[in-house]
């Protein structure tokens, strides 16, 4: 059954985490009166909590069939802890890096046995951003960058845990791929001149494709095909810059969002028969953005800014862009009362699992994690 049938059919979300700001998706007909009758099941809607101590927390990643999630979870003053949750060990801490004073845990292999994100270290060289691969045998471990560098993030990892992408600074930012036998290598600077720079953001579940951008406003979204050149993807029509933010399991669909000179944001899906194409705004949506896909490239979710703030938003080809609180009080009726869920930050390959996060009753950010019906 894949992501489209699973909607039709009364398909089942799994939130674990509410993610970044992404504006995506509208009704076909524009105010949601296409939308299926409620089913009788509803979706299951599960909140992070925090680690010990901590008043915040952001889901970032979920696995491959929605049982593992990763984010941070973070202090009164801000400090971040990357954490893995399942429903079995609740939120555990991964730990920092040598003389590390926080972390934040980025993306989940397809099984959720390895995590990476980025931390401060004092070890050699030290420094204030480095990249870190957890993995269950081993716990956490720094991973060099790019020669040279001295600042990096990691953003993406492959199914298996075996590459994982993200940026370091050099001279300007480059876009760099990290497997085990080659270490960290850069992918190349787009632009002018000494104004050359590049970001990595995800990487195709299979490791053969990493999306991102080249220069945001000179390129602007970028595919870099491993081992086989790249593809600039650009711009929608009249925009100044875009990124891409995520990419299906084969590569075949990469979402992202695309800005115009006024900084406002819209989502937009490419396939290499469609090129890119703008997502219609949710409604009232004023911008928006996309930050995850499903792994048949079906379903993408993200974030909506309007008049009242920024909202989580799903979309699919049948019923266009809508507020995720919309979906779960029609389509899965749930519960969600003194919940406010502002962004969705991925979704499960299987097309399941929802996460991201939201204000809490309570007035707090908090991850969660939501399960849509079978």
């Amino acid at each position: 059954m894949n992501s489209r049938q699973r909607i039709k059919g009364g398909f089942v979300w799994k939130i674990v985490a509410v993610i970044t700001s992404a504006a995506l998706l509208i009704s076909c007909s524009g105010d949601g009166s296409d939308s299926p009758s409620s089913s009788s099941e509803p979706a299951i809607f599960t909140n992070l909590g925090f680690l010990p101590g901590d008043t915040s927390s952001r889901a970032n990643a979920v696995s491959a069939d929605g049982t593992v999630v990763v984010g941070s979870s973070m202090s009164p003053a801000g400090i971040s802890r990357a954490f893995r949750w399942t429903a079995q060990q609740n939120m555990l801490g991964l730990g920092l890096l040598p003389g590390g004073s926080q972390a934040t845990a980025a993306a989940v292999s397809a099984n959720g046995s390895v995590v990476i994100g980025y931390g401060d270290s004092s070890g050699a060289p030290q420094s204030a951003s480095a990249i870190f691969r957890w993995t269950v045998g081993s716990g956490i471990a720094r991973v060099n960058g790019i020669p040279g560098s001295h600042l990096c993030t990691a953003s993406g990892v492959s199914g298996d845990g075996s590459a994982l992408v993200g940026t370091c600074l050099t001279i300007n930012n480059e876009a760099y791929l990290w497997t085990e036998s080659a270490g960290s290598v850069g992918l190349g600077r787009f632009g002018g001149g000494s104004d050359q720079t590049s970001t990595a953001t995800a990487v195709s579940s299979d490791g053969r494709f990493v999306v991102g951008a080249g220069h945001p406003m000179l390129t602007g979204a970028v595919v870099w095909v491993v081992n086989g050149g790249f593809v600039v993807l650009g711009q929608l029509p009249g925009d100044a810059s875009a990124v891409a933010s995520a990419v299906s399991r084969d590569g075949a669909v990469v979402v992202g969002s695309s800005t115009d000179d006024s900084q406002r944001s819209r989502a937009f899906r490419w396939t290499r028969q469609t090129g890119m194409e703008a997502l219609p705004q949710a409604p009232s949506g004023l911008s928006g953005m996309a930050f995850g896909v499903s792994g048949d490239g079906e379903l993408v979710v993200g974030s909506s800014m309007s008049a009242s703030g920024e909202s989580a938003v799903i979309w699919d080809a049948e019923h266009g862009t809508r507020l995720l609180e919309t979906v779960l009080g029609s389509q899965f009726p749930t519960d969600i009362k003194g919940w406010k869920l502002i962004r969705a930050t991925a979704i499960s390959d299987d097309g399941t699992t929802i996460v991201g996060y939201a204000t809490n009753p309570r007035g707090q950010t908090e991850g969660w994690a939501l399960r849509l019906p079978d």
